[in-house]
C-alpha cells in the first residue's frame, strides 16, 4: 500500500511556465519549517485524512493517529496499522487477522510517514500563494508542484503552515484521476518520551493473527 502520505495534501492546477525558478519566498518559509521540525525528538499527532471525488460520487473521512521517533513509527488507520522500528515494517490488518512483516528496504520509504513533514524539500518547485487568517491563526500557504509530473501520479501539493508555530496545520493533495486527499492536523505534540516497544509488532497484543514473512 502506498500512503498518500506524499503526504498531505491536495491540489490546483496553475500555469507551469510562471515556476520557471523556485519562489524564494516560499522556500524560506519551507526552510524554517524543516529545521525546526527535523529538531524534534518525537512527533505525536492525530489528524483526518478525506478522500473527495466529486465526479466517482466518493467522499470519505476516516481518523488517523501517527507517533514518530526518528526512523520508528507507529500509524493507525483504523483498520490498518502500520509499525515500524527502522528496520522491519509490520502491516497489521485487524479485518483479516493478518500481519506482514517486511524490512524497511524493501518498500518502507514508499510510505514511510517519518517524511510527511519534510516531503517538499526536494523533488518539487513552490509557490507562495498568500497568508490568510484562519480562526486565532494566520497561516502561509504554499503550492508544491512536481518537478517531473510525468512521474507522479498527483498534479499539485498545498500546504498550510501555522505562522507563529511553524507547523503544518493542513495539506492537500489533487490526484490526477479526480481524488482529493486532505490532511488536518488535530493535534501535534512533540519531544515526548517514547517507548521502543509501540514500534514493533507483539503477537500477545493480536492473538489470533496470521504473521506471514515475506522478507
Amino acid at each position: 500500500m502506498k500512503i498518500s502520505l506524499t503526504i498531505l495534501a491536495l491540489l490546483f492546477l496553475p500555469a507551469w511556465g510562471i515556476l520557471a525558478q523556485t519562489d524564494k519566498k516560499a522556500k524560506e518559509i519551507l526552510d524554517k519549517l524543516s529545521t525546526k521540525t527535523k529538531a524534534y525528538t518525537s512527533i505525536r499527532t492525530e489528524f483526518s485524512y478525506s478522500l473527495v471525488n466529486k465526479d466517482r460520487k466518493i467522499n470519505t473521512v476516516q481518523n488517523w493517529k501517527l507517533l514518530l521517533a526518528g526512523d520508528k513509527y507507529r500509524l493507525d488507520m483504523g483498520e490498518q496499522l502500520i509499525l515500524c522500528d527502522g528496520k522491519s515494517l509490520w502491516k497489521v490488518l485487524k479485518n483479516d487477522k493478518e500481519v506482514e512483516l517486511s524490512n524497511v528496504s524493501d518498500g518502507g520509504e514508499a510510505l514511510n510517514p517519518k517524511n510527511i513533514f519534510t516531503m517538499y524539500e526536494k523533488g518539487f518547485k513552490y509557490k507562495y500563494v498568500k497568508e490568510e487568517k484562519q480562526g486565532a491563526k494566520t497561516v502561509h500557504i504554499i503550492d508544491l508542484f512536481p518537478e517531473n509530473p510525468k512521474e507522479k501520479d498527483y498534479i499539485s501539493i498545498r500546504l498550510y503552515i501555522d505562522k507563529a508555530a511553524m507547523q503544518i496545520t493542513k495539506s492537500e493533495l489533487k490526484g490526477k484521476n479526480g481524488n482529493i486527499y486532505t490532511y488536518l492536523i488535530k493535534t501535534f505534540v512533540t519531544n515526548e518520551k517514547t517507548d521502543a516497544g509501540k514500534f514493533s509488532y507483539k503477537p500477545a497484543e493480536f492473538p489470533g493473527y496470521e504473521l506471514n514473512d515475506v522478507r
